[in-house]
């Protein structure tokens, strides 16, 4: 556990790595990339391209948020692959090994196995056929439609809301800006992106505390899931997992 100390440091940290000025935000360009099938690349919400779909863990429960982009080896937890399914696959689940070694581990709802509780992020399970991991995506509005609800994949950075992570949801599809993603280039290091290395490697490794009631909702929702469909243990350690074999 972290001391007092440590947490008061990584809360430093966390405030250096987010109080970035409002012109440094890349603006957003005229024809923004889209996501390719089989290539891997981290994927940028259009609300604010500095902020990155992110497989961490909080309370052991396995989900995406939002974070700061992260570059080099610690930018490894934000790289994802869409599959031929239609599928958005942790790009390096596989290389891990151990029981997810043949399926990976993909973006789920999990809406086509149980009532989703209200308020749950997108959690990340092992990669398995239902329609609760099989994302439509649009190329201009680079929106990604769940085909078990037909809602959208959203992000609350899109509503002003402005922190070092933010879980993602899925709502009515609005074409807002917040339910846009984009492809961005495998990022290389500067000395801003090496204090949010720092930060995001942390989070990754040690699990990321989230507002009490969607902590809860997540926390449903996973009990609901693992009744319905294999979650081996290691779905709750792989972003620390994929963390270490980065730094080899």
């Amino acid at each position: 556990m972290l001391s007092r100390t440590g947490v008061a440091v990584l809360a430093v940290s966390v405030a250096l790595a987010t109080a970035i000025p409002a012109q440094a935000a890349a603006p957003a360009p005229a024809d923004p990339p889209g996501v390719e099938v089989g290539v891997v690349k981290q994927i940028a919400n259009r609300a604010d391209t500095r902020y990155c779909l992110t497989f961490v863990t909080s309370n052991k429960v396995p989900m995406a948020v939002m974070m700061a982009c992260a570059p080099g080896k610690e930018g490894k937890t934000q790289q994802w692959v869409v599959t031929d399914k239609g599928q958005l696959q942790v790009a390096m689940s596989k290389s891990v090994g151990g029981a997810l070694a043949k399926t990976g581990a993909c973006l789920d709802t999990g809406a086509d196995l149980v009532t989703t509780p209200k308020g749950a992020p997108v959690l990340v399970l092992p990669c398995r056929d239902g329609d609760g991991q099989k994302w439509n995506y649009d190329q201009s509005s680079g929106s990604f439609v769940n085909a078990a609800n037909g809602m959208a994949l959203s992000s609350l950075l899109g509503k002003g809301v402005k922190k070092q992570a933010q879980p993602t949801g899925v709502q009515s599809a609005s074409g807002a800006t917040y339910q846009g993603w984009s492809a961005l280039p495998l990022p290389g290091l500067d000395i801003l992106g090496a204090v949010l290395a720092l930060v995001n490697a942390l989070l990754a490794s040690l699990g990321l505390a989230l507002p009490l009631p969607i902590a809860n909702a997540a926390g449903s929702l996973f009990s609901l899931l693992q009744a319905k469909t294999p979650v081996p243990a290691q779905m709750t350690t792989l972003p620390k997992q994929m963390m270490q074999l980065a730094q080899r």
